[in-house]
């Protein structure tokens, strides 16, 4: 039973990778998106120290849709990019293994003050 519910979950998260991934991605791209999905990765403990730093910073927004736009679903996400410097506290913390830690970053989300974002 334990197989063919990991067989399952390989398979679901196989199917919405290859969705989510160009199909040019290259192979070992796809198997650790795949691995990474399914949990099946190991978490590693690491730190990452206290920074300032500048990189294009997105809003997104969700936007109710009104009249004839309401068709194709009730709200719309719109994103907006700007530059400023922020900062990130120093953390402990566990996940899968980052492979660029800085190109990484550019994808997650975080939350700052923006009257002061270069201060937690």
């Amino acid at each position: 039973m334990k197989t063919a519910r990991r067989t399952v979950t390989l398979l679901i998260a196989g199917l919405g990778t290859l969705m989510a991934i160009r199909a040019f991605a290259p192979p070992r791209r796809v198997f650790r998106e795949v691995r990474k999905r399914a949990h099946l990765e190991d978490y590693v403990e690491h730190s990452h120290e206290a920074v300032v730093h500048t990189h294009q910073h997105p809003h997104v927004t969700h936007n109710r849709r009104e009249g004839a736009d309401e068709l194709v679903g009730e709200w719309e996400h719109l994103t907006a990019l700007h530059l400023h410097e922020h900062n990130h506290s120093a953390v402990t913390h566990s996940h899968l293994p980052h492979e660029n830690a800085e190109h990484e970053h550019l994808g997650e989300a975080h939350i700052h003050d923006h009257s002061h974002p270069t201060t937690s």
